[in-house]
């Protein structure tokens, strides 16, 4: 979910107008799901490791929200 908020979220619009405003390389891994992707995966395996009970609600929010669009998308085509 994570990789398709970053770079089309409508949340994430202002974080990625400001990456746009800087170095060319965080303006590009802020548009690109599969560029941005290893580094969310290190943030993910990260805030499992250090802080589990602050990503352990963060992540079934976000696994819901998943699996709430999948669901969205199979029932519009």
């Amino acid at each position: 979910r994570l990789t398709r908020l970053v770079p089309r979220g409508r949340i994430t619009g202002p974080l990625r107008a400001k990456a746009a405003d800087g170095p060319e390389w965080l303006a590009y891994l802020s548009r690109c799901a599969w560029c941005s992707s290893p580094y969310i995966a290190v943030g993910v395996v990260l805030a499992r490791r250090f802080v589990p009970r602050i990503w352990q609600p963060v992540a079934e929010v976000l696994a819901f929200s998943a699996v709430a669009g999948l669901i969205t998308e199979a029932l519009d085509a």
